[in-house]
């Protein structure tokens, strides 16, 4: 009884000391912007994960896009995609949700013009 009880303290510590960073969308870039109608833009969504100084260090960032208009393409590295812009001039947003293995989550929108 005695060593169980130590085990879980030790659990309840190690567990404690633990600290999950979320992820930080730095920026966005979308290029050109402005974009003229069904043309072809570049995006990039720079993320960071600050876990560092913890046994999180190795955890890999997820990247997801999301375009109410137009047409998303996903690059071979996910931070990188393209955007394939609508054939009516406006003002469009692109968003990238970015998320870590302990479900850190960082979301940012760039707007688009496309004249």
């Amino acid at each position: 009884m005695f060593f169980k009880k130590i085990t879980i303290l030790f659990l309840l510590i190690i567990i404690s000391c633990t600290h999950n960073y979320e992820p930080v969308i730095t920026s966005i870039v979308a290029d050109p912007n402005p974009a003229q109608v069904n043309e072809l833009v570049s995006l990039v969504c720079n993320a960071k994960d600050d876990d560092t100084s913890s046994s999180m260090k190795d955890e890999e960032l997820t990247y997801e896009w999301i375009a109410a208009s137009g047409l998303i393409n996903v690059g071979q590295s996910f931070e990188n995609a393209t955007w394939v812009a609508p054939s009516e001039p406006g003002f469009y947003s692109i968003t990238c949700k970015v998320v870590d293995n302990y479900n850190g989550t960082d979301i940012e929108t760039i707007s688009i013009e496309v004249q």
